[in-house]
């Protein structure tokens, strides 16, 4: 898929995000939230720079990627002044990269030894790098992250630890369910075990990075404070790009 027309591209990428802020409002509204507390993370993930350009012109100013390659080469063509949040799953390979290339705030922190890697080269770059920690709340075993408040509060712990590393809250994604309405319990969980931690660890303020096109609405009925969105911003990827 081409970017096409550019008036046409930004038209539409401007058009779905009215739509969804609509959205955002109104589900802030009916749990009792101010529409302002929610931070919308695009998701960029095989989208070529045109399509991150026009969700900037729209009002975007914080771009999810999947791979930190992505960020590298998207950061060529797009200004300086983006945030850019690692959401795909760390490798020790890639954390130098992430580190040294803008990266606003790592949500997928699921170990220890990450952690230490992590804040050795957010030292060396003269930076304190914010973090999510992963919570696996349908215990997959496909999937990454800690499990349990006790995992949790053991990570969270050992963080708080590394003078360049900045805990902000949690992330999840959970389990495949028929309706969105079927991922309520697994957003309330993680809802409770941030609030469970941030009794425990004494911290003013978790973030809760949860939900994506198909259940942000209900993600933040419960309490989210980042949403992750692609398809409803850009639309869905075909086939070749999704394996991209």
């Amino acid at each position: 898929m081409t970017s096409g027309n550019p008036e046409s591209l930004e038209a539409r990428i401007a058009a779905n995000l009215e739509a969804l802020r609509i959205r955002i409002a109104a589900a802030a509204r009916r749990s009792g939230r101010n529409p302002a507390e929610i931070r919308l993370i695009a998701v960029t993930k095989t989208w070529p720079a045109p399509y991150v350009l026009a969700a900037l012109a729209a009002g975007v100013s914080e771009i999810g990627e999947n791979y930190v390659q992505e960020i590298v080469e998207k950061r060529k063509a797009l200004p300086p002044n983006v945030k850019w949040h690692m959401i795909g799953r760390l490798q020790r390979n890639k954390i130098k990269a992430i580190v040294e290339n803008g990266c606003a705030c790592i949500h997928t922190l699921e170990s220890i030894s990450h952690a230490k890697e992590i804040d050795r080269r957010a030292s060396a770059a003269g930076r304190v790098m914010p973090v999510l920690i992963e919570v696996n709340v349908g215990g997959e075993r496909t999937k990454g992250g800690v499990q349990g408040v006790d995992e949790l509060v053991e990570l969270a712990t050992a963080v708080t630890q590394f003078p360049s590393l900045d805990l902000q809250g949690l992330m999840t994604i959970p389990p495949p369910v028929p309706e969105p309405e079927a991922s309520r319990p697994f957003f309330r969980e993680l809802r409770r075990m941030g609030e469970k931690l941030a009794a425990t660890l004494h911290l003013p303020h978790i973030e809760l990075s949860m939900g994506m096109t198909n259940d942000f609405e209900i993600a933040i009925e419960e309490g989210a404070t980042m949403v992750r969105i692609g398809t409803a911003i850009f639309g869905p990827r075909s086939p070749s790009r999704a394996k991209e």
